[in-house]
């Protein structure tokens, strides 16, 4: 998808992909991913894996486009009870060969949205939150279908996580940025907290 339609692309994912309910087995290494419960926060309403043969896509830094090849991923869909799509997470597996570039360019990917002027980077977060290296943008006011976009990456298991945060419209849990900012991070604190525990019991861990 190309980076000029990037604040739009979770609006254009649910009307393009049929969304599979899915339960993730014990040996399926999304399942850190897809179990999680949230204190007083949205659940996963819907999962979808990724469409048949889909194993790259490209993304636009400002050195040019860039083809991230991919294992495996899963699309997965928060919401609160009885209120609209929350927050839009695409979780990938990249492989070995080439993470390092892969994880470089997602990052490059990050710098090119930035250059466009309309959103600037969220300087407050610490380089790692439980684990995860990670960093995010959000829009500078409170419109558009995309208000906050997070990539968080875990190096062991070469796991990128990208999570799309959703407006509202009409606003529902919050109306300011200032709100919206207060609930985004404390889903994602809870979220990264429950993956990374999830990971640590995990048998053979």
């Amino acid at each position: 998808m190309r980076i000029c339609s990037f604040w739009t692309i979770c609006l254009v994912v649910l009307s393009a992909t049929t969304v599979f309910s899915q339960k993730a087995s014990s040996n399926d290494a999304f399942a850190f991913y897809t179990g999680c419960t949230l204190h007083d926060g949205p659940a996963i309403v819907e999962t979808a894996p990724l469409s048949p043969g889909i194993t790259a896509r490209t993304v636009t830094t400002l050195k040019g486009p860039y083809t991230v090849s991919m294992l495996e991923g899963r699309r997965l869909m928060f919401a609160y009870p009885d209120k609209e799509f929350y927050a839009n997470v695409k979780v990938e597996v990249l492989p070995k060969d080439g993470y390092s570039g892969s994880k470089e360019a997602l990052i490059g990917e990050f710098e090119h949205i930035l250059a466009g002027g309309d959103s600037s980077r969220n300087y407050k977060l610490k380089p790692q939150l439980n684990g995860f290296d990670i960093q995010g943008l959000d829009r500078s006011k409170r419109e558009g279908g995309v208000l906050g976009i997070y990539l968080l990456f875990d190096d062991p298991t070469r796991t990128v996580m990208t999570i799309y945060f959703l407006n509202q419209e009409p606003p529902q849990r919050f109306r300011t940025m200032e709100e919206y900012a207060a609930i985004r991070d404390h889903f994602l604190a809870e979220y990264t907290t429950c993956i990374r525990n999830r990971i640590k019991n995990a048998p053979n861990q």
